[in-house]
C-alpha cells in the first residue's frame, strides 16, 4: 500500500493513462474524413467529384482548380493570338508608312524639277519675247502692223508688254484701220494692256518704259 501511495509511482500511472488515451484517440485507422464518408455513400460518381485529400499534397486533385487553370490556359493561348495579330499589323504599317515615305520624296523631286522646268521655260520664254519684241521695233511700223495682224492675242499681248509706248501706239494705230472687227481688237489689246502695265502701286507686273 505504501508503495502504490509513493509519488513517483503515481507520476508513473499518470504518464501511462495519457499515453494511452492519446494512441487511442489518434489511430489513423478511425479518422475518416466527414466529407469523403458522405459522398462515398452516394456512389462512384460522386466520390470522382470530391478532391482526394489523402496522401502528398501534390496528388491532390481538384476538378475546380483544374477548370480555373484551363480557363487561364485559353486565355493565356488567346492573348498570344492576339498579340501576335498587333505585331503583324505594326509590321505592315510600318512598311505601308515606308512606302508613303517613298512616294512622297518620289512626288517631292518631281514636284521641284517641275518647277526648275517651269522657270527655266519661262525665262527662256521672256527672253525669246524680248528679242522677238525688239525685232518687231527694227520694223516698220506698216510692217510690224501686218505681221502681228495674223498673231493671236495673248502672243501679241506678250510682244506688246515687251515693247516701249512709242513703238506700240504707231503698230496698234495701222493694225485698227484696216476693219471695224480690227478696231475693236485693238480696243481690247489696249484695254489690257492697261491692266497689264499701269497697276496701283504695291501689286507687281512690268512697267511702260
Amino acid at each position: 500500500m505504501k508503495f502504490l501511495q509513493s509519488g513517483w509511482v503515481i507520476c508513473l500511472i499518470g504518464c501511462v493513462s495519457y499515453l494511452g488515451c492519446t494512441l487511442a484517440f489518434l489511430n489513423p485507422a478511425k479518422i475518416q474524413p466527414v466529407q469523403a464518408a458522405e459522398h462515398g455513400s452516394e456512389g462512384g460518381e460522386a466520390r470522382e467529384n470530391v478532391p482526394v485529400l489523402t496522401g502528398p499534397s501534390w496528388e491532390f486533385n481538384n476538378p475546380e482548380v483544374d477548370q480555373i487553370i484551363a480557363e487561364l490556359r485559353s486565355e493565356k493561348a488567346a492573348l498570344t493570338e492576339k498579340s501576335k495579330l498587333l505585331k503583324e499589323m505594326e509590321t505592315r504599317l510600318r512598311a505601308d508608312q515606308r512606302d508613303l515615305m517613298t512616294a512622297t520624296q518620289a512626288v517631292y523631286r518631281l514636284q521641284t524639277e517641275f518647277d526648275k522646268n517651269v522657270t527655266r521655260v519661262r525665262e527662256e520664254e521672256t527672253a525669246n519675247l524680248k528679242r522677238l519684241a525688239k525685232l518687231y521695233a527694227t520694223m516698220t511700223p506698216e510692217g510690224a502692223a501686218n505681221v502681228m495682224r495674223h498673231l493671236g492675242d495673248e502672243q501679241l499681248m506678250k510682244i506688246l508688254v515687251n515693247m516701249k509706248e512709242s513703238e506700240t501706239a504707231p503698230v496698234l494705230e495701222l493694225m485698227s484701220r484696216k476693219s471695224p472687227e480690227d478696231a475693236k481688237r485693238v480696243a481690247d489689246l489696249s484695254d489690257r494692256l492697261r491692266l497689264v502695265l499701269y497697276r496701283p502701286p504695291g501689286n507687281a507686273g512690268p512697267a511702260r518704259k
